[in-house]
């Protein structure tokens, strides 16, 4: 049976995104945070990207997971890691409302845990959830497109030069423009998101959006929310405004979008 480590699961709504091809903005999820994370864990030869919202998840083996006892309550107990697919199954059964739209696997890196995740993606389709992967990382390509084909949705996080991701920021977004280009060819629903800052360049956003415009994968311009302490500053309404006509030479209008945190704006999980 396989096993996995989770840090918390918990029903609300998917607050990033815009209204483009793939992207779930506004709509009620059930979130399950994978823990592990490489790009936390030194594969590109840093300590994770420097505004990252979830450095609680890079850790890879927690002893305890979070759970939501009802939809929206906000009230959470602890159960002991590893978990197993059924239990995840049976979480999301009690989470299950309504207005579910679909099951969101995020981290953390989901694509951290593979068999694990195989699994539970495979359970949950069965019993017939729709699943949306929040990814930035994998050079396991083969196993991507293995999985592909049971994702209805995807968002891609392509990180721009100033998260400080990778020593070689050029080889990483190759990479996960290549995770974007096997989610599109296998049917999935798949948006890039990058976030950027004020310290962010044209000459980098303008790489990300030529290769997206290449293999017509649409693109979400995304404020950086600075996290307590940061010297990440947000970006100007001037940047935001040449960024989107920059992405206007290579995409359709209908597939540029910009995003804000939607749930950290409404204080909501």
């Amino acid at each position: 049976m396989s096993q996995g480590y989770i840090q918390e699961v918990f029903s609300s709504f998917q607050g990033e995104g815009a209204a483009i091809e793939g992207s779930c903005y506004g709509l009620r999820q059930i979130f399950i945070r994978f823990s592990g994370c490489p790009l936390a864990l030194g594969v590109h030869g840093t300590k994770g990207c420097i505004w990252c919202d979830s450095p609680k998840s890079w850790g890879s083996t927690p002893k305890k997971c979070l759970v939501e006892t009802k939809p929206g309550s906000q009230i959470f107990k602890e159960i002991e890691n590893p978990v197993t697919s059924n239990d995840i199954l049976n979480m999301v059964k009690n989470l299950t409302s309504k207005d579910l739209h679909s099951i969101s696997f995020t981290g953390g890196e989901p694509l951290f845990q593979e068999s694990f995740l195989e699994k539970t993606i495979e359970l949950l389709k069965l019993n017939g959830y729709n699943i949306y992967l929040e990814t930035a990382f994998t050079d396991n390509f083969e196993y991507l497109e293995k999985i592909a084909e049971n994702l209805d949705y995807a968002c891609v996080d392509v990180k721009d030069r100033t998260a400080e991701a990778a020593l070689n920021w050029e080889k990483l977004i190759e990479q996960e423009l290549l995770m974007c280009k096997i989610l599109k060819n296998s049917g999935t629903k798949v948006f890039a998101k990058t976030v950027i800052t004020k310290s962010s360049k044209d000459e980098d956003f303008e790489i990300i959006a030529r290769n997206c415009g290449e293999i017509g994968v649409p693109i979400v311009i995304q404020f950086v929310s600075p996290t307590a302490g940061s010297k990440v500053e947000k970006p100007t309404w001037s940047q935001i405004n040449n960024f989107t006509q920059i992405a206007g030479k290579y995409l359709p209008a209908d597939k540029i979008g910009i995003s804000i945190q939607m749930h950290k704006a409404v204080e909501i999980l």
